[in-house]
């Protein structure tokens, strides 16, 4: 039986697959458009289909053809390009994701994990409080990418209660780390990236107000997660959606403070901001508004394996070796 990740060579697909290959697991990576420098180590190990989740025939032919029990599906519009492109973000992260759920209604996988946001939450003002969870009803901003996580969640729990399909959300803080150096936080990772290799960077506007509260999984750390979730026995799990996260948050201050303990030379620019960026208000973590992750960690038995200054050293040795 084989294990297939929808976008499996993007940034966290790509590190999910070699996650997946070290567990033991035959990994097929489904992909509209692969991006075959991300997968490059692995390329020999895993059965690449070039295929696009709004195709569903091709989605369900697929998945009898190679016998996947398990779907993770992480195909996905990101945030700037889900405001450049609503129709695209639609029709690829709305009617994609529900063409997986109704594969796996179709072929009766044994689980679909897919991906939601903390985007889904929106601004601070709307709760009136520090920390928000999964009982908090989403105060969905006025964004396309924001708004077609809220309709995914809507659709699993559907899939789940009518017709029984295992579908279990990740509503993701976020992840930082290479592979993906344009966007929202890709703009951090290219950060990252160029003080590794020596070069001189600045904090990116939207990730430097001091009280953002910040739960980002390092992209190899939620490769292992994700492996978890996959894994995990079904009795396990008390509820379709989870918060997914660092156990605690860090603040941008803490991680500047961290690189530079990891990096004493690093040429990096920073000007502090008193509130976050017009954008950065839009999602939890970089606008103050903080989740709370426990129940994934409490219910699943996922134990957290890293810190912060652990993942920044990983970060620079892998940035530093893709230069060989």
């Amino acid at each position: 039986m084989a294990v297939m990740v929808t976008g499996g060579t993007g940034q966290v697909g790509a590190f999910l697959s070699k996650s997946l290959l070290r567990s033991g697991q035959e990994v097929l990576v489904f992909d509209a458009k692969p991006n075959l420098e991300n997968i490059r180590e692995i390329r020999d190990r895993v059965t690449l289909v070039e295929g696009d989740v709004t195709n569903l025939p091709s989605i369900v032919e697929t998945i009898r053809k190679y016998r996947v029990e398990t779907v993770y599906h992480l195909a996905a519009v990101v945030v700037l390009d889900s405001r450049e492109n609503p129709l695209k973000s639609a029709n690829v992260n709305c009617m994609g994701t529900v063409n997986v759920f109704e594969a796996g209604k179709t072929t009766g996988l044994k689980r679909i994990i897919y991906m939601s946001s903390s985007a889904v939450y929106g601004r601070p003002e709307a709760y009136g409080r520090e920390v928000v969870s999964e009982d908090d009803v989403p105060r969905c901003p006025i964004d396309p990418y924001s708004a077609t996580k809220v309709m995914n969640e809507v659709f699993g729990q559907h899939y789940f209660s009518k017709f029984g399909v295992k579908t279990l959300g990740l509503r993701l803080a976020a992840t930082w780390g290479p592979g993906r150096y344009v966007g929202f936080t890709g703009a951090f990772n290219d950060m990252v990236r160029r003080l590794a290799i020596g070069e001189s960077a600045s904090l990116p506007p939207d990730f430097a107000f001091p009280g953002a509260q910040l739960r980002w999984l390092y992209v190899e750390d939620l490769g292992d997660l994700l492996v978890h979730a996959g894994t995990v026995g079904e009795g396990s799990i008390k509820r379709r959606l989870y918060n997914v996260g660092t156990r605690g948050p860090f603040t941008p201050v803490d991680f500047v403070s961290t690189l530079k303990e990891v990096l004493p030379d690093a040429r990096l620019s920073v000007e502090w901001r008193d509130r976050p960026t017009e954008s950065a208000l839009s999602v939890a973590g970089p606008s103050g508004l903080d989740i709370d992750c426990g129940r994934f960690y409490e219910e699943l038995g996922y134990h957290e394996k890293a810190t912060l200054k652990s993942s920044i050293e990983r970060a620079i040795a892998f940035e530093r070796a893709r230069l060989h």
